[in-house]
């Protein structure tokens, strides 16, 4: 072994101590940690699985706490995922079929967690491993991706029967992987202003005569208009699409709205209380007119992050940052849904924000000169809520 330390307590037990730590490393760089567990007065280690989840990585953990030479860093997420991988593979018998689990503890991302097991999976393949396809394997293979306070740490524990066997890797931190930009990180605020059963495709806040908040709301088929004395509406021909999108905006004064749909764009004036005119869409190179504008969302420059939904791109927030982009998370509309914000770069896209958790499916993303806006489904409540939405530099 390169180094022993050992410690042992003021007082002695009446019975021997039930574990023993050891953690060793060749000179080829290959690290082991191998525990064992005695019963009071037993001489034979019992390797027993059941005794082994919760004292093995807190016992690695804390080892690893303490920076230990003997480990080395890669550059990428990707050269971690099969440096980790070959470590495995090696302590393979091999021809054997393995099931391989990965769980993930880190404050990696979805992306880069998807990343990270498509590299350990296909290395572990060009080393000869074989995954079971019905989970009946006699070797369980559980990768674990954690983190000390400085380190990003990842474990392979290998189980076969009652013997147990484990390696591990320290990636390089967060901020030399690409997980974060170095020089950028942003928080998105949020702030819910309508809430109701209406099934909106999108809302918007005017000053209303006399100064009063006026609450717009966007249906398929009218304008719903909620002020302090009551609420009014403003019906158009319905879009004739099953799944409707739309989005309002800012007329030529404080009293008109623009909106535009899949099919149709309109104006209305809310002080008379009447729709001005709707148009057909006849595509996005229309020319607008005046009272009408073309009411479109800027769209991300890139591919959409692996695993993430629809996606608008928002303007600058910090010095020197670009091509932003504000994400949701991809899920269906039975599932909650958050917010995140990518930097679209040309290697990929890179998380610059944490997630934003949502109370439901986020239906619709819109842009404004004032910010954002989303359109969420409660899940709990059934209601439809309008937030808007602001994003800051720094956490």
């Amino acid at each position: 072994m390169p180094d022993t330390h050992c410690a042992k307590p003021l007082w002695r037990p009446a019975v021997a101590s039930n574990g023993c730590a050891m953690i060793s490393c060749s000179a080829g760089r290959r690290e082991e940690f191998r525990i064992v567990f005695r019963e009071a007065m037993r001489s034979t280690p019992m390797m027993a699985a059941a005794r082994f989840t919760h004292p093995f990585r807190a016992i690695l953990l804390l080892a690893l706490t303490f920076a230990m030479p003997s480990l080395t860093t890669a550059a990428t997420l990707e050269e971690s995922a099969k440096e980790l991988a070959q470590k495995i593979a090696a302590a393979l018998p091999a021809q054997e079929s393995v099931s391989c689990e990965i769980r993930n503890l880190s404050p990696l991302q979805p992306a880069e967690v998807a990343r990270i097991e498509q590299a350990l999976r296909s290395e572990l393949q060009n080393h000869g491993v074989r995954f079971s396809a019905n989970g009946g394997a006699a070797i369980a293979v559980v990768i674990t991706l954690s983190e000390n306070f400085k380190d990003l740490v990842w474990t392979g524990e290998i189980r076969q029967g009652d013997t147990l066997h484990a390696v591990l890797t320290m990636p390089a931190h967060s901020s030399a992987t690409g997980s974060f930009s170095d020089n950028i990180f942003v928080t998105i605020h949020r702030d819910k202003f309508w809430e109701g059963p209406d099934h909106i495709l999108d809302a918007l806040e005017i000053a209303g005569i006399g100064g009063e908040p006026w609450f717009v709301l966007l249906l398929r088929d009218k304008l719903l208009i909620q002020e302090p004395s009551g609420m009014f509406e403003i019906s158009f021909p319905p879009a004739a699409i099953r799944d409707p999108v739309g989005k309002l905006g800012q007329g030529e004064n404080g009293y008109t709205v623009a909106f535009t749909l899949a099919s149709l764009r309109c104006s209305a004036d809310l002080g008379m209380r009447r729709l001005i005119a709707c148009l057909p869409m006849e595509g996005n190179e229309a020319a607008p007119l005046s009272n009408m504008p073309l009411l479109i969302d800027p769209v991300p420059v890139g591919p959409t992050p692996p695993g993430k939904g629809i996606g608008l791109a928002i303007g600058p927030i910090c010095r020197g940052d670009t091509n932003l982009a504000l994400v949701t998370r991809g899920r269906d509309y039975t599932q909650t849904d958050s917010l995140q914000v990518f930097q679209m770069e040309s290697g990929g896209p890179v998380a610059v924000s944490s997630e934003l958790e949502f109370s439901g499916p986020i239906l619709d993303l819109h842009s404004s000169p004032v910010g954002p806006r989303a359109v969420v489904r409660n899940l709990t409540t059934g209601n439809y809520e309008a937030y808007r939405l602001s994003v800051s530099c720094g956490q």
